[in-house]
């Protein structure tokens, strides 16, 4: 069972304070040089949780997780409850990010269901060779 991050741990990220900088920024129009730290920290944090066989894919998804965060930070709405998580809504942006980079990376390929397979099997003399049209 993982700990639970705790001030000074290298992707810490207070939700009280991150949560009042983001309405800071939203009233100003811009984001703060701690708001984008916070970013960076929430998308190295929950990329953890996640195995990628190379490097370079958890790098694609956490670039992917930021520009989401950097494009959805305006439409955090404080208003709708009594006690505002930016946090939680931001991690969120970041695990729909890594998904959608996910996607991308490793685009299904093969038969989709309902396709059928046409193929020509033609054995040759003695040689066992198979061609397939």
């Amino acid at each position: 069972m993982s700990q639970r991050k705790k001030r000074g741990d290298k992707h810490y990220v207070n939700n009280r304070e991150f949560t009042e900088e983001i309405i800071r920024c939203k009233k100003t129009g811009e984001l703060s040089d701690f708001a984008v730290k916070c970013f960076i920290a929430l998308a190295n944090r929950a990329v953890n949780k996640m195995y990628y066989e190379d490097y370079r894919d958890r790098e694609d998804c956490i670039q992917s997780a930021l520009l989401d965060c950097l494009k959805y930070w305006k439409s955090f709405d404080h208003t709708k409850t009594d006690s505002p998580n930016a946090f939680a809504y931001f991690t969120q942006v970041c695990k729909n990010g890594y998904a959608k980079q996910w996607k991308s990376i490793h685009k299904k390929t093969g038969l989709s269901e309902g396709d059928t397979l046409e193929f020509i099997s033609l054995s040759m003399g003695g040689e066992g060779s198979i061609y397939s049209i």
